[in-house]
């Protein structure tokens, strides 16, 4: 992290209702859309598996659906919780799964390489500080196997500025407890950063009732702005598409926008120097 003080680390009770409150989140779908990335744009390097880093796992459920079509996956999360659950989780679906308790900052501590890594549901948004955002990019790097990819998705500025909601209320509930989440959102045009304060009410079936908050500082990008940084961080731009979309370009509506990058060859990454690419 960086030297500013940091406020507390966002999914901390969170963790224990994440599941609950997206419950009817189309993991399966949303692993099918990476997969089909992996497919075009990671060729198999030799017999073996394509091995999977899911950086910012959460409760691993995008790890786990990729873990069970043949995929050898790892999961990495800096909230404890959040780890803690999706351990639990892969062990009561029987999958070999292991997940590291390590933020973007200090990926490169997980050992091994990865044909992919990955950073979803726009989690690379949380890195609001250029010096944080460009340590991660050096991390992936490093974990990254040659001819490796990295796919994210994060928050595309043409459409967050006329279309976020300043306020909303959820609510869900299961046998155990009901969870009411209302999220009030600031957003900062010219920082290009979001402040969503979350309040949290938990009702138990045996009466207790708890309250919390958390508050979230996300990023958001413009998407030639996003090709720049990556570029001068070493990257190059396979593909850029709205999520869950990759044969559909890219509009200024589609709030969530995914890339998928390769490591430029050549040069370093991350450093801003090193030899231009070649004309193609």
């Amino acid at each position: 992290m960086t030297g500013k003080e940091q406020e507390p680390i966002p999914f901390g009770e969170y963790s224990a209702i994440y599941d609950l409150i997206y419950r009817d989140k189309d993991y399966a779908g949303e692993a099918g859309f990476v997969a089909a990335l992996i497919e075009q744009h990671a060729p198999r390097q030799n017999d073996g598996p394509i091995r999977v880093l899911d950086l910012a796992c959460g409760t691993g459920r995008h790890a786990m659906e990729l873990a069970t079509t043949g995929y050898v996956v790892e999961g990495s999360d800096i909230s404890s919780g959040m780890v803690a659950v999706a351990r639990n989780s892969a062990a009561e679906r029987g999958l070999d799964v292991r997940f590291h308790e390590c933020s973007f900052q200090t990926a490169d501590a997980i050992q091994g390489s990865f044909d992919v890594v990955l950073a979803m549901f726009a989690a690379l948004g949380y890195l609001t500080d250029f010096a944080d955002f460009e340590l991660t990019l050096k991390n992936v790097a490093k974990k990254m196997a040659p001819g490796g990819i990295f796919i994210f998705d994060v928050w595309n500025g043409t459409a967050v500025l006329p279309q976020y909601s300043p306020h909303k209320v959820r609510q869900d509930a299961d046998d155990k407890r009901k969870v009411e989440r209302i999220s009030r959102t600031t957003v900062d045009a010219v920082a290009q950063q979001a402040v969503v304060n979350f309040d949290f009410k938990v009702e138990y079936a045996d009466g207790a009732v708890k309250h919390f908050s958390e508050n979230h500082h996300v990023r958001f990008y413009f998407p030639q702005e996003m090709v720049d940084l990556l570029t001068a961080l070493g990257f190059e731009v396979l593909l850029r598409c709205p999520f869950l979309q990759p044969d559909k370009a890219l509009s200024s509506g589609d709030w969530n926008m995914t890339y998928v990058v390769r490591k430029m060859s050549g040069r370093p990454t991350a450093t801003g120097q090193g030899q231009q690419r070649s004309a193609a």
